[in-house]
């Protein structure tokens, strides 16, 4: 644990008031990041009386976002759950994934066919996890648009997990493991497109890549505008999911580049539900560790999204479509599903639009 994190906090409230699993759960079952990441640590707590609450923090960093002396309360965290699972069992779910990381190097295995990435081209497309394995359809689409803009997208054969899962729950060792396959495989590029938020986010932070989300490479393209949709498409209502790695570690522009994108699309109607900027509660673990907890949060947004008329909720991230579809209510789209669906030149993909 760093002393700046622990020595820096002003206890100010900031981190409290604006955590959203404190908001939704309470305090008494989870008291928030400050008594997690800093008090808990300062007052050196037994670490097994944390181990509840330690497991529903989504790392959302909403904390980190809102903190006037800008700490590191989410990776902070983390550490916390490092040394905790060092001595303690993981949770049922977690334990799962560990199993299908040291069987295939990836966290979940195929539910189903999976779309084949080539193997040349010019442009590093790095599919991740859940897009391969739970997601294929986000992945053919994703495909899709860069051949649109212009790439040959190509996959190292072999990739393993970018290790962001592995790195939430605190698995080092594993962390190393997969860091070290995908170095070997990534040596000669500086340049690689992700259509997952977190793993855009670990290809920068451990891998010294200069990672794309695949929203961000669409849009800096310039090659796409109006007349590169289908101008017959039927009107519709959306709702557009902020997923909280894209929005507040990649970066705000890319949602503002979304919105720019489906401005383009004819018969588009974007529409507010409030909760945009909220977490899916899906992430840092909690899907795998306490589903129950991941599914409140994700049928908030649900309903919100249909309170507003929305027909589509989208969210820019395989993981949350997951998250947010086991709701149930309303059809979850990935942006690029939507995108390539109603682009003209789209290579194959026509997704059914309600």
């Amino acid at each position: 644990m760093t002393s700046r994190t622990i020595d820096g906090c002003m206890k100010c409230g900031a981190c409290v008031r604006e955590c959203p699993v404190l908001l939704q759960e309470g305090r008494d079952r989870f008291p928030g990041p400050r008594r997690l990441a800093v008090e808990g640590p300062r007052f050196n707590e037994e670490l097994s009386a944390l181990r509840s609450p330690l497991e529903l923090c989504t790392t959302c960093a909403r904390c980190a976002t809102v903190c006037p002396s800008a700490l590191p309360l989410p990776e902070a965290l983390v550490q916390v759950r490092r040394l905790l699972y060092r001595d303690h069992t993981r949770p049922e779910g977690q334990e799962r994934m560990l199993a299908n990381m040291d069987r295939t190097l990836r966290t979940v295995l195929p539910s189903g066919p999976v779309t084949d990435v080539p193997s040349t081209g010019d442009l590093l497309f790095f599919p991740g996890c859940i897009g391969h394995g739970r997601y294929p359809e986000g992945i053919t689409s994703s495909l899709s648009l860069i051949r649109a803009v212009g790439g040959r997208p190509f996959a190292p054969q072999g990739w393993a997990c970018c290790g962001s899962p592995l790195e939430k729950i605190g698995d080092e060792q594993r962390l190393s493991r997969v860091e070290a396959h995908n170095r070997a495989l990534f040596r000669g590029f500086d340049t690689v497109v992700t259509s997952c938020p977190g793993c855009t986010v670990q290809l920068r932070k451990r891998y010294g890549l200069d990672p794309q989300h695949i929203i961000e490479h669409i849009h800096g393209s310039g090659r796409l505008c109006r007349s590169s949709f289908d101008p017959s498409s039927p009107p519709i209502k959306v709702a557009l999911h902020s997923p909280c790695h894209l929005a507040r570690i990649v970066g705000p522009h890319t949602l503002e580049m979304a919105r720019d994108l489906l401005d383009m699309v004819p018969g588009v109607e974007v529409v507010n539900t409030g909760l945009e900027d909220d977490c899916c509660g899906g992430g840092g673990g909690v899907a795998s560790a306490r589903p129950d907890v991941a599914e409140r949060m994700a049928g908030r947004k649900v309903q919100a999204a249909l309170r507003a008329g929305a027909q589509l909720l989208l969210a820019p991230c395989p993981f949350c479509v997951i998250n947010l579809g086991r709701i149930g209510l309303l059809n979850v789209q990935d942006l690029t599903v939507f995108l390539a669906s109603r682009l003209l030149t789209a290579e194959g993909i026509n997704s059914p639009i309600p």
